[in-house]
């Protein structure tokens, strides 16, 4: 059993309003996926000893961050269910089975393919190959 506490690719978040507009002071609560009821905490280092709180409050600018998002390999399914409310308690959007992605990074299996340039843009016409 290891449990670890993963930096999404999205370190800062932001929040959006039904208007378009950045959120300011948007509301993010993170829950369980596999029980929504039970609040699941986000944490603000790398250790999880710093939770944030629940609802996690966006500043006024609509950003917040950065999140870090606990995972358990004996329990893999337990992913975040995630609700994001507008200051004034209007459900924006729900994301069901949220986490960061796994793996250790790295490309691996990239090919070079010869392929001629016709695309008409002077940052593409140089290319590595020959």
């Amino acid at each position: 059993m290891t449990i670890s506490y993963t930096l999404a690719p999205i370190p800062k978040w932001i929040i959006i309003g039904n208007d378009g507009l950045t959120a300011g002071g948007a509301k993010l609560y993170t829950k369980s996926s596999l029980n929504p009821l039970s609040n699941k905490a986000v944490y603000q280092d790398p250790a999880g000893s710093i939770p944030w709180e629940n609802p996690i409050i966006f500043d006024l600018n609509g950003t917040q961050g950065p999140f870090y998002w606990k995972t358990d390999t004996a329990n893999p399914n337990d992913l975040y269910y995630l609700e994001a409310y507008a200051s004034n308690d209007t459900l924006l959007w729900t994301l069901n089975n949220y986490g960061p992605p796994g793996g250790s990074g790295g490309g691996g299996g990239t090919t070079f393919a010869p392929l001629k340039n016709l695309i008409a843009n002077n940052v593409f016409i140089n290319s590595s190959g020959s």
